[in-house]
């Protein structure tokens, strides 16, 4: 937490708002506790996240193990893909964080950034649980 520059709840109506969610074919539910987002047939959806300027930075998302299928998608930072991910059910029945390094050049004179998650055409992307722009240690 104390690395924690920003965090978006996906499915928290609230926070949604306050991070400008926005996508196509994309929806939200709840998981227990937790609560998450996806897209399918190649939606997206995306939030706006602050971030220290020109600094390195990573992306930490988190995703439930058991999570297979058709699930392939990029991750993009304002418009870049920063990474390609495939959930293939590897760590059943528990959440697993994924980090994903931003190069300062990502955030160079921003003090914000957009996140995107881009299913791959005829695949779902997600479900993320929880999404944080995170200092590098």
């Amino acid at each position: 937490d104390a690395r924690t520059l920003d965090a978006a709840t996906p499915g928290g109506e609230q926070n949604e708002r306050d991070h400008k969610m926005v996508g196509e074919r994309t929806g939200a539910g709840d998981f227990g506790a937790r609560k998450w987002r996806h897209a399918i047939d190649g939606g997206w959806f995306s939030y706006e996240m602050k971030v220290l300027a020109g600094k390195p930075q990573e992306l930490l998302v988190t995703y439930w193990g058991s999570d297979g299928g058709n699930r392939n998608f990029d991750i993009l930072v304002d418009g870049k893909k920063v990474a390609t991910q495939r959930l293939e059910g590897s760590r059943p029945g528990r959440f697993f964080d994924q980090v994903y390094p931003l190069p300062a050049d990502l955030t160079e004179g921003k003090e914000k950034v957009t996140v995107r998650f881009q299913a791959h055409s005829g695949c779902s992307a997600g479900g993320i649980f929880d999404l944080r722009i995170m200092k590098r240690p």
